[in-house]
């Protein structure tokens, strides 16, 4: 029998066009199956550039949003429309539903149209949101340890919809009639033969950009080695800047080609451009995915809340160059008052980057102020990026490959073919000294737990004797968790337990404190686990494939 699967994505254009690999895992998975995308109408045109689609079921949730909140319709009004859709989602019955748009409103849709394997946001018993499948959680909790994360999202939406595999790149592909008028577009008399580099230099964010200037400072330098031409790619909203950085680019000596394609193309229109590019330098955007996906390699210079092990090009060929600074990512509920990452690029170490891969150069020599880094394919055939040049902080390198490796033995069950860590962690004194005050804490918490569980079965219940104990109980955990974020070690800890003692989707008194107690009884398991990875004389697990990590059965 055939298998169906429905994927919920109704966010942003670079996150479609990162469920490529999941999409050949699913097909790996079961062969055969029939895959539906629900999709904000205006991405319509983006899903149907990807392979392994039977159906695109487009809807407008921009205007319904719209209309909610200026109460255009009642609210009776909207949910039976929406509900009226939706309800020939429910009749196909899926086997599978994979839900990678983390809100309300589609934890309401996903739960409305049901399935046995949920995988995702879905609403729980009591009207709130609940995440399914270990994987999905980790990506909800990622912006509280980016630091150290190491998963790209194009991973983790594979390993959370389907499961591990071969490594699988990007694709879109594009109508031949594009590609025709995309090669017309690109030629004109005198211009360069075949030889085009594209740029965007806006953003949907003005956080995201590089600064124009440097952008004109940097193309005008490059210009001086380069025979072909610089197309110029982007939104209508990215003129101004475009028009910025080509300004910059004329009144600093740049010789090349220039051609503007902002605001110009379709999306299939711009994938043909891309496919005719040699590189894409770019901000961290949806068509840098683009050009991922029809293998045009990538520069991506990952300035203000952009963390590109998250959201970086992903598979082999591309660059990243990120500023050196301690606040570099910020997070995304920052503001920033100085955006000093966006100068600390260095503009010469840009342009020869670019020299480097037209193949016109060498890589620059280092200089301070940047991190520029390889993407490739790691052992576990995950996406990757090495450090090639500049310096990381050693205990976040240390911790991120412990953890890289755990988390994924945890979610998998798989042994990590990554070579085992061959040194101690650097602050192994500080996480030890860390844990041993936090073990009494925890031993309390769970014997407060149990002792929970157990008045809950009496009856009469014996409320204030609850109360206290919850009482003494929060203070005690506020303690804990203060102690815990002083560390790597025990910082993703936390983070997971807050999260799992909040996961509660249960029924009833005496069921919650049980699922309270086990998570308790869990941070204090897991904190156990890495003091005793600490000690180890290699500093990594022996046998993590089979120990359960935070995350696990998180429901």
């Amino acid at each position: 029998m055939m298998r169906q699967v429905l994927i919920i994505n109704i966010t942003r254009m670079g996150d479609l066009v990162q469920m490529g690999t999941l999409l050949s895992r699913l097909r790996d998975e079961w062969p055969g199956v029939a895959v539906d995308l629900v999709v904000d109408r205006q991405f319509a045109p983006v899903a149907s550039m990807l392979s392994g689609l039977r159906d695109i079921i487009a809807y407008d949730f921009h205007a319904l949003i719209d209309e909610s909140r200026v109460c255009a319709k009642d609210t009776v009004a909207l949910y039976r429309e929406v509900a009226s859709w939706a309800d020939e989602l429910h009749k196909c019955r899926y086997d599978r539903i994979i839900n990678l748009t983390f809100n309300r409103s589609s934890a309401l849709l996903t739960e409305y149209v049901g399935a046995h394997d949920i995988r995702g946001a879905r609403s729980a018993w009591d009207g709130g949101t609940v995440i399914n499948n270990p994987w999905m959680v980790y990506f909800t909790d990622i912006h509280q340890i980016r630091r150290i994360n190491r998963f790209n999202l194009v991973d983790v939406y594979a390993m959370a919809g389907s499961r591990p595999g071969s490594f699988a790149p990007l694709c879109v592909t594009t109508p031949a009639e594009n590609t025709d008028w995309g090669r017309r577009f690109l030629s004109s008399p005198g211009g360069p033969d075949g030889k085009w580099i594209a740029v965007q230099a806006g953003a949907s964010d003005v956080m995201k950009a590089w600064r124009p200037e440097h952008f004109g400072v940097a193309l005008a330098r490059f210009s001086k080695h380069w025979d072909g031409g610089i197309l110029f790619i982007g939104s209508p909203s990215e003129r101004d800047a475009i028009a910025h950085v080509i300004r910059t680019y004329r009144e600093t000596g740049g010789r090349s080609t220039i051609k503007n394609a902002a605001g110009q193309t379709t999306l299939p229109q711009l994938v043909a451009l891309l496919a005719d590019c040699r590189v894409l330098l770019t901000n961290d955007t949806g068509p840098m995915h683009l050009a991922v996906g029809v293998q045009t390699p990538v520069i991506d210079l990952s300035v203000g809340h952009v963390d590109f092990q998250e959201t970086g090009p992903h598979g082999p060929g591309h660059w990243v160059l990120q500023p050196d600074l301690e606040c570099a990512p910020c997070g995304f509920d920052q503001v920033c008052s100085h955006h000093a990452c966006k100068d600390r690029l260095p503009i010469d170490v840009v342009a020869a980057v670019m020299q480097h891969v037209v193949g016109q150069g060498p890589l620059p020599v280092t200089v301070p102020g940047y991190r520029l880094y390889r993407s490739g394919v790691d052992a576990d055939q995950l996406g990757t990026f090495e450090l090639v040049s500049g310096r990381e902080d050693a205990i976040e390198t240390w911790y991120a490959a412990f953890w890289r490796r755990r988390w994924y033995e945890s979610f998998t069950g798989r042994t990590s073919r990554l070579p085992a860590l061959n040194s101690v962690a650097p602050d192994t004194g500080e996480g030890l000294a860390c844990m041993r005050t936090m073990m009494p804490l925890l031993d309390s918490l769970c014997r407060r737990a149990d002792h929970i569980v157990r008045l809950t079965g009496q009856m009469p219940l014996p409320v204030q004797a609850i109360q206290a104990l919850q009482l003494t109980q929060a203070e005690e955990r506020q303690k804990v968790a203060q102690a815990g974020r002083a560390t790597w070690a025990t910082r993703p800890l936390i983070t997971a337990a807050l999260r799992l003692l909040h996961q509660d989707n249960v029924q009833g008194l005496e069921r919650m404190a049980r699922h309270h107690a086990a998570a308790y009884h869990r941070w204090r398991h897991e904190t156990k686990v890495v003091a005793s990875y600490l000690t180890s004389a290699r500093g990594a697990p022996a046998s993590s494939a089979n120990a359960p990590v935070s995350y696990v059965g998180i429901k």
